[in-house]
């Protein structure tokens, strides 16, 4: 499996939801991550609307499914280790 890379982003940064959105997609253009071949994105409303994106050139719903799945597990990693990715 490829490794998977957590991305640490601190309080004050990531509140707004299209900013930080934008530094995500502004490091990947500047290669700062690994190219995007599957992704997947869940947005909560503020009245608990749920919207979900696939992404990327790899992506179908098994694939879009698993990335969430594997970004589930890594979130419980960080979790049970104190917080550090």
């Amino acid at each position: 499996m490829a490794d998977l890379k957590i991305l640490n982003f601190q309080r004050e940064g990531w509140r707004e939801a299209s900013k930080t959105l934008r530094k995500i997609a502004d490091d990947l253009d500047a290669g700062e991550h690994h190219e995007c071949t599957v992704g997947a994105l869940t947005i909560i409303g503020p009245k608990g609307e749920v919207t979900v994106f696939g992404l990327g050139p790899k992506c179908d719903d098994l694939q879009c499914l698993a990335a969430m799945r594997l970004g589930e597990q890594k979130l419980i990693d960080v979790l049970l280790d104190g917080g550090e990715g």
